[in-house]
């Protein structure tokens, strides 16, 4: 980095009164296209709310490369700190997210997975949709996440149940620093002509002048980097893998009633506007008296953002 630059960075965030979690370093360069950015020109930037209930109140900046349209969250935090509240470990196997979590099934099996195949879900959080698997008879299914305990779904020794023929990477993608190691991590587990489903937020759907409608895409800190379809089929294709699928919306934003994004999000709203609402029980009477709340409930899967997007790859034989 430019050492006058360099200066000015850290400069700016030792004088802004920044968090104890914050570390004093500032993501000033595009990990996509290596464009650089100085942070004191406000005009890629972008201010967004925490909506992690236990840190209400924070902000943080993003910017939007303006090269390859890839964006960034500004700040360097401590993000264990930020983790030791996180709100979906809260998450359990309820009626909807076995909903959701059979669409998500369906986009594998319909690229061929059956009962037989091993299947690995990595950064799987509480490990629910292998749960999910499991219960439906898929039992060569395994979950793991290095954020996890070694004693449970962090032990390491999990990945040996591979090569795998068919692995899940949902919403993990943007919360790594560097998704090329990642994705050439998972190659390495990957089972020759196996599949890849890579789910991530798309850059390109999401308005950074509106935190209001695009907080859970954005969802600072814990999203280090949300990336283009361009991106992550570039970053496929540089480990030989094919496209052989795209899906423009996310796996939980389905037809039937209050189960699609833009109803979730007005509820949401509804309540406190944090990402921690959709792990509380359901208040059915706020949610039926707002007419606002009916109609996106009838007709918001036919009004998507599509601001998430899911893109299966295929490896090479």
């Amino acid at each position: 980095m430019n050492s006058n630059l360099e200066s000015a960075v850290l400069g700016s965030v030792e004088g802004n009164g920044s968090a104890a979690a914050r570390t004093g370093k500032q993501r000033v360069e595009c990990n996509v296209c290596q464009h650089p950015i100085d942070p004191r020109n406000t005009k890629n930037m972008a201010t967004f709310p925490c909506h992690a209930r236990a840190f209400l109140g924070e902000e943080f900046e993003v910017w939007r490369c303006p090269i390859c349209q890839t964006i960034h969250c500004l700040d360097y935090v401590d993000l264990d700190y930020y983790y030791s509240k996180y709100p979906f470990m809260a998450a359990r196997l309820t009626l909807p997210w076995r909903i959701f979590y059979r669409n998500l099934s369906r986009r594998f099996i319909k690229h061929g997975l059956t009962k037989h195949h091993r299947l690995l879900d990595y950064g799987c959080a509480n490990g629910l949709f292998v749960r999910h698997l499991r219960d439906r008879g898929y039992q060569n299914c395994h979950g793991y996440d290095p954020y996890r305990p070694p004693t449970d779904l962090g032990n390491p020794a999990i990945l040996q149940n591979g090569p795998f023929d068919y692995i899940l990477l949902q919403d993990v993608l943007e919360h790594v620093e560097d998704p090329r190691a990642l994705l050439s991590e998972l190659n390495a587990h990957l089972a020759q002509g196996g599949h890849i489903l890579v789910g991530t937020p798309n850059a390109r759907k999401l308005d950074l002048s509106r935190p209001d409608l695009y907080r859970n895409e954005v969802h600072v800190p814990y999203h280090l980097h949300i990336y283009t379809r361009d991106a992550v089929e570039e970053m496929g294709r540089q480990l030989k893998w094919n496209v052989v699928d795209f899906f423009d919306r996310s796996y939980h934003d389905r037809p039937w009633f209050g189960m699609n994004t833009r109803a979730v999000k007005h509820y949401q709203n509804l309540v406190d506007g944090t990402f921690d609402v959709f792990f509380d029980p359901f208040d059915l009477r706020k949610a039926l008296t707002s007419p606002k709340f009916i109609f996106y409930g009838i007709f918001g899967y036919w009004l998507s953002f599509k601001s998430d997007m899911s893109i299966m790859f295929r490896k090479s034989d």
